[in-house]
């Protein structure tokens, strides 16, 4: 429930950002931000994204991978605006939030993929 970060200029400067936090109550937030598209957004730094969890009662929260990994996905859609130039990128981990997950079932779509079936420039 405090910061850690005391000004902008501590950590990695302005980014696409991605990031989790948990509330006293047990809630898990996330926080989700484009960034390097002038016109769009510019992104934020750590100290920017500090502030947001302090300020919806985030009392522990942590950085995850940001820039082109930055995606958020509701309902097989995209709702951000990735900066990958490349378009799409395959990423190997995610957060995934159900209202009712005991009736989700998620196919492995790694499964029977060769490193031959991979486009190296979504990576």
């Amino acid at each position: 429930g405090k910061g850690l970060i005391k000004n902008a200029k501590d950590g990695w400067g302005i980014a696409p950002r991605t990031a989790m936090g948990q509330r006293a109550d047990g809630a898990i937030m996330f926080v989700v931000i484009d960034g390097r598209q002038p016109g769009h957004s510019i992104g934020a730094n750590l100290y920017d994204v500090q502030q947001i969890m302090l300020k919806h009662g985030a009392v522990i929260a942590a950085n995850l991978d940001g820039g082109s990994s930055t995606v958020l996905v509701k309902d097989n859609q995209i709702l951000n605006k990735p900066s990958s130039e490349h378009g799409e990128r395959y990423l190997p981990t995610a957060f995934l939030v159900f209202d009712h997950p005991e009736q989700v079932d998620i196919p492995n779509i790694w499964n029977g993929l060769g490193p031959e079936d991979i486009d190296p420039a979504k990576w």
